[in-house]
C-alpha cells in the first residue's frame, strides 16, 4: 500500500492531536491548528481516504477521526522521530547510573523506578536467564543434615540463594566435599558426577532471570475489577507477569537496539486492550533482557521512547563496566 505525502501529513496531524488531548479533529481544525496547506475539502476526501485504508475511523459522538490500531502502527513506523532529551534530563538520567553499582541487581532495579517516575507508566524491567556456563561458584552452606542453603555467584557478580532438601543424611563435612567437588568441576569447566550435575540443574532453576516491577498499581486506575479480572490474576504473581512479557518478545520480531511497542490488544490479555508496552532489548552476556513502561495507549510515544532509547545506553554502559570489574577481579 502506497500512502502519499499528503496522507502521512493528515494523518500524522489526527494521531498527534489524539495523543494529546483525548480528542477527535476535523478538517477545519486541522486547517488551522496544524497550518496545513490544504483546503477543507481536500482534507475531508484525504481522511476519507486513510478511513477506507484502515487508519483512522470514525467516532460515535463525532465526524472527527480516531487513530486504529493500523494507523498507530503505521505512525510509529513511519512518521514518529523520538524526542531527544534535553540536556537537563540526561543529566538527571546519567546521574542515576553514576553512582558505583557492582550488582546487576541494584542496576535493573534503579532502572525500573527510574522509568516510572520519568513516564508516570509501570517500569518494567527483565535481567535475561543466565547460562549454565556463567555460572562461577557454588557455596552450600549446612542448615541441618537434611537441608542446605545454596548461594551461586555467577560471573557478573550477580548471587542468587536457594533451599536444598536432602532425602538422605548429609553431614556438614559430606557437604564440605561436594562443594568443593562442585566449585573445581565448575572451575574445571566439566561435569562428571550425576549427582553433582543434578544439584547445579537444580540450583541453577533458581537463576532465571528476575523482574523489577515500579509502579503497577498504574494498570488499575479507571478500572472495574469485572474489567480487569484477568490482569489481576497476572499482576499478583511476578512469575506471570514476566512470562508474559518474555512471551511476548519471543513471539514476534523486534528491532536491535531500537524501542520497540506492542499493542495491548497483542497479549491477549482481557483488560490490557487500552494499553501500550513499550520496550528495548539490552544484552548481558548475549542473552536479551527487557527495559520498558506499560503504559495507556495514547501515550507520548514520542517522549516515552526518547527516555526508554537513553536509559537503555546508560544500562548498557553500566553492565559493560560491572563486567569488566569482574574480569579484573579474576
Amino acid at each position: 500500500m502506497v500512502v502519499s505525502d499528503r496522507e502521512k501529513l493528515v494523518l500524522s496531524a489526527i494521531i498527534d492531536f489524539y495523543l494529546l488531548s483525548g480528542e477527535t479533529i476535523g478538517s477545519r481544525a486541522l486547517v488551522k491548528k496544524y497550518n496545513i496547506d490544504l483546503s477543507s475539502a481536500t482534507i475531508r476526501n484525504v481522511m476519507s481516504d486513510l478511513e477506507d485504508m484502515g487508519f483512522i475511523s470514525k467516532t460515535h459522538t463525532s465526524s472527527g477521526r480516531i487513530p486504529t490500531d493500523k494507523g498507530y502502527k503505521f505512525y510509529l513506523e513511519e512518521l514518529l522521530k523520538i524526542e531527544t532529551l534535553s540536556r537537563d534530563e540526561k543529566a538527571r538520567i546519567d546521574l542515576v547510573y553514576e553512582s558505583k553499582m557492582r550488582e546487576l541487581d541494584s542496576v535493573l532495579k534503579r532502572t525500573s523506578t527510574l522509568l516510572s517516575k520519568l513516564t508516570n507508566y509501570v517500569g518494567i524491567v527483565i535481567e535475561p536467564a543466565h547460562k549454565k556456563d556463567k555460572i562461577k561458584k557454588v557455596e552450600l552452606v549446612h542448615i541441618d543434615d537434611y537441608m542446605a542453603m545454596a548461594v551461586v555467584v555467577m560471573e557478573n557478580k550477580n548471587v542468587r540463594t536457594k533451599k536444598i532438601f536432602f532425602d538422605e543424611k548429609c553431614s556438614e563435612q559430606d557437604l564440605i566435599k561436594l562443594s568443593n567437588k562442585i566449585n573445581n568441576e565448575i572451575k574445571n569447566n566439566f561435569i562428571e558426577s550425576h549427582e553433582i550435575d543434578n544439584i547445579i540443574d537444580f540450583v541453577y532453576n533458581e537463576v532465571e532471570g528476575k523482574l523489577f516491577l515500579e509502579n503497577s498499581s498504574e494498570i488499575f486506575k479507571n478500572k472495574q475489577v469485572n474489567e480487569i479480572t484477568e490482569v489481576l490474576d497476572i499482576f499478583s504473581k511476578r512469575e506471570k507477569i514476566k512470562e508474559l512479557f518474555e512471551e511476548a518478545i519471543k513471539s514476534r520480531p523486534f528491532k536491535e537496539d531500537e524501542v520497540n511497542v506492542i499493542f495491548g490488544e497483542e497479549l491477549a490479555v482481557k483488560g490490557l486492550e487500552d494499553y501500550s508496552f513499550v520496550y528495548s532489548v539490552y544484552n548481558l552476556d548475549n542473552s536479551p533482557g527487557i527495559i520498558g513502561v506499560m503504559g495507556p495507549k495514547r501515550m507520548s510515544y514520542s517522549k516515552t521512547m526518547g527516555v526508554i532509547q537513553h536509559v537503555t545506553q546508560e544500562v548498557n554502559k553500566v553492565i559493560k563496566q560491572i563486567g569488566n570489574k569482574g574480569d579484573n577481579d579474576d
